[in-house]
């Protein structure tokens, strides 16, 4: 085995891990874009009271919220072709990836939603009836007026749902999907050194973690920035 801790295979092993993680940013990247967008959706369907769906949505939102993201991923990959064999549907086919997104995709929708619900009802009360006056549709008055301010107030704890998104796809080798994780898992198995290994994969979510930090702070200040230009021109 030699030295306890090697360093040189630690490096060496580095690019092998990193040639990984594009599937881990693309879990994450469609995950954040479609789930946010879904959770508009599901925020104003929510703040309008829409019969029979407001309380379905509810339900989804609770059950995507207080469940874990692994126990999630086995009733998709596991449960969902199960039950659709009993009805003559074969899933056999379908990649694990495709269960692995419609799952974190749902997820960041349901985070998303009750994020966004709670700034859209921050938003003031005469902005809203100032965009009605003014002969908008209701469709027309989220677009263009209160999801804008929405997303503004929401960009932290958005970024933050994502982060929490980076860390959930160390799950998804569970499924089959060989990601960061699993490399290090099958190159373990190889060469018995799983601590290299491992410190690896924590060095690359670390710079994942650092970088989407980074990014929700600069839409923070050029949103801020923003503004403060239409405050001044308005003055």
């Amino acid at each position: 085995m030699g030295t306890y801790f090697d360093v040189g295979y630690m490096i060496k092993s580095f690019p092998t891990l990193l040639g990984m993680v594009h599937i881990t940013l693309l879990v994450t990247i469609f995950s954040a874009i479609v789930g946010i967008l879904l959770g508009a959706a599901i925020a104003v369907l929510r703040i309008q009271c829409v019969p029979v769906i407001a309380p379905l949505l509810r339900i989804f939102i609770s059950f995507m919220r207080g469940t874990p993201f692994l126990v999630q991923l086995f009733l998709a990959y596991f449960g969902v072709p199960e039950i659709l064999a009993h009805v003559g549907i074969s899933m056999k086919g379908v990649p694990p990836l495709a269960f692995v997104l419609a799952v974190f995709t749902l997820h960041m929708a349901a985070y998303g939603a009750e994020i966004l619900r709670s700034s859209i009802l921050a938003v003031p009360v005469g902005e809203k009836e100032a965009a009605m006056s003014l002969g908008m549709t209701s469709f027309q008055m989220y677009r263009r007026v209160v999801l804008p301010q929405a997303f503004q107030m929401a960009m932290p704890a958005l970024i933050n749902t994502v982060i929490g998104v980076v860390k959930g796809t160390s799950l998804i080798f569970n499924v089959g999907v060989v990601d960061i994780m699993r490399k290090a898992e099958l190159m373990a198995g190889n060469s018995q050194r799983s601590l290299e290994l491992y410190v690896d994969v924590a060095v690359i979510y670390g710079i994942l973690i650092f970088l989407i930090a980074r990014i929700g702070r600069f839409l923070e200040r050029r949103q801020s920035h923003n503004r403060d230009l239409a405050e001044l021109s308005e003055a």
